[in-house]
């Protein structure tokens, strides 16, 4: 679970603070891994094993009750913390295909129709 910002729709110059539970779920719901990818959102690579069997990884997070919520961020990196790159989904479920066995970390902000994103929620990691 997190508590962090949430986010507000008054000024789109800033966000409220609020304690909000954008929690990562991380049922991470692992699929069987696949010679072929599934993944209806995103493939994260693996550099060191290319060829490397692709698994589903599916995360779910509760969604944001504010009412001007747009979408939300999930983002990734093999270094905790470190996040290289995101997509971003409407709802509140993403299925992201990871190449190889390597550790992913994953974390998911919420964006509302300014554009203003909220903090980083509870980081989860694969596998």
């Amino acid at each position: 679970m997190f508590d962090g910002a949430r986010i507000g729709g008054s000024d789109p110059r800033s966000m409220k603070k609020h304690r909000c539970t954008l929690s990562l779920f991380a049922a991470l719901l692992v699929g069987l891994a696949s010679a072929s990818a599934s993944a209806e959102d995103l493939i994260v690579d693996d550099e060191l094993d290319p060829d490397a069997a692709i698994t589903d990884v599916t995360l779910i997070w509760d969604e944001n009750s504010e009412p001007d919520i747009a979408g939300y961020n999930v983002y990734y990196g093999r270094t905790s913390g470190t996040y290289v790159g995101f997509v971003t989904v409407r709802g509140t479920k993403a299925v992201i295909g990871v190449k190889g066995t390597r550790t992913v970390y994953f974390a998911v902000t919420a964006f509302n129709t300014n554009g203003d994103e909220s903090e980083f929620s509870a980081e989860v990691r694969w596998p």
